[in-house]
């Protein structure tokens, strides 16, 4: 017999396109049913596996939204700090009535305020003193002195009660001087007196000079000439090269500056006066400038003496959670380059030899109060002289001006 060419077409294998043979397809139940459930297995895997990375996505997404919440927010506190803001003030309450006397505004928590206060309306100003009547929709106080207004007129209060120039407030003989500073030149008001101790007065952020008018006659009375300053990224002042409130960490150049024009000009020594943020430049003058030792005296005003419990409080003022604080301390200190724990003046209390005179107030919303207390307690007792009143931040002079007064005559008297 002959072999045949080929096998049975019944008897050959598949082959693919290499030439290799292809499996059969198993016909064995067992191993059928063991792969169904595998395959049952792997589906639900799968789906784990999916959900589990879309988890992380959603995750991470929520993250990163949270992460820009947090910094646009820390942005926008820090720059309630730093920002230099010099815009039109707001008048919120209208005249009710005006005699000769007196005048009546709407009952509120500013116009109830014991004490002397200015009223201003922009193109006008007075001073108004005692309560002489309250009523639950109306208050009517003294006018002590300036313009009157008419009946309907919009009107703020205003803490600084004069603000207009030394001439102008009490008839003091006053000049506009230029000193000379690292950025150029800062404008000041020079008034003089017989003393050859000096007052170089520091307002606060986004003031003016005419913040330190309130305590003018009394330290023209007590015989001291007084420079009342401008500092950076004031109305008529040099800018920062960032345009940025550095909060007394390069301001202090300013009145360091005007130190030496008071030297230059006769001075034999000074006392640093400062409000609210002036406090921090001038302490922060008085711990940098080349000769501490020309300065006679420290009188503080609400000052702020750690920047760091000062944004703690006004976070809490704004109901803000903790971190977001703590975020916009760091954004502040970057902005700005400084060290908030450097600008803690707690910490070199203790070592001071200069005299102190402090006015705290204990019901300030702006500033950390307690910071100043324990300042106060940390310096040596034969050095501090603590005044404190409750009324408002850079309030104490208007709660009780005889009292203020008396309190910085003393004071100047010892030196």
């Amino acid at each position: 017999m002959t072999k045949p060419d080929s096998a049975p077409v019944g008897d050959t294998l598949p082959v693919d396109e290499t030439g290799a043979e292809e499996p059969t397809p198993s016909t064995d139940p067992v191993e059928s049913m063991m792969d169904d459930e595998a395959a049952i297995v792997e589906e639900p895997a799968r789906r784990r596996r999916g959900w589990t990375r879309w988890l992380v996505i959603g995750v991470s997404a929520l993250l990163v939204l949270l992460l820009v919440a947090l910094g646009g927010a820390g942005w926008y506190f820090s720059g309630q700090v730093v920002d230099v803001v010099h815009g039109p003030h707001s008048y919120p309450y209208p005249v009710v009535a005006v005699d000769d006397d007196t005048v009546t505004l709407p009952n509120n928590h500013d116009t109830t305020r014991v004490g002397v206060w200015g009223l201003d309306w922009g193109d006008g100003r007075a001073v108004i003193g005692e309560i002489t009547d309250i009523n639950p929709e109306t208050v009517t106080r003294r006018l002590l002195e300036g313009d009157r207004p008419t009946e309907g007129t919009d009107t703020r209060i205003d803490t600084w009660a004069y603000a207009t120039d030394p001439q102008t407030d009490f008839g003091l003989a006053y000049s506009t001087v230029d000193i000379e500073g690292k950025l150029g030149k800062f404008p000041a008001w020079y008034v003089p007196a017989d003393g050859d101790t000096w007052v170089i007065a520091v307002h606060g952020r986004n003031a003016s000079p005419g913040e330190a008018l309130r305590a003018l006659p009394r330290f023209h009375e007590s015989g001291f000439p007084l420079l009342s300053v401008t500092h950076r990224n004031d109305v008529g002042a040099p800018d920062s090269p960032d345009g940025l409130h550095h909060l007394g960490a390069t301001e202090w150049e300013d009145v360091s500056a005007a130190v030496d024009y008071a030297v230059d000009n006769g001075a034999r020594s000074v006392v640093l006066a400062g409000w609210s943020m002036g406090g921090a430049v001038v302490m922060s003058t008085l711990r940098n400038m080349d000769d501490p030792g020309l300065v006679a005296g420290v009188v503080l005003d609400s000052p702020v003496l750690d920047w760091s419990s000062t944004l703690d409080k006004q976070g809490e003022l704004r109901s803000l959670p903790g971190i977001l604080t703590d975020v916009a301390k760091l954004i502040v200190e970057w902005r700005v380059d400084v060290d908030l724990d450097d600008l803690d003046q707690r910490l070199i209390a203790a070592d001071l030899t200069t005299p102190i005179l402090l006015y705290c107030d204990i019901a300030d919303e702006t500033v950390a109060a307690d910071a100043s207390l324990e300042f106060a307690e940390a310096v040596p007792a034969e050095l501090m002289t603590l005044v404190t009143t409750e009324v408002g931040h850079t309030a104490s002079w208007n709660e009780d001006p005889e009292a203020y007064e008396a309190a910085l005559a003393t004071f100047l008297a010892r030196l």
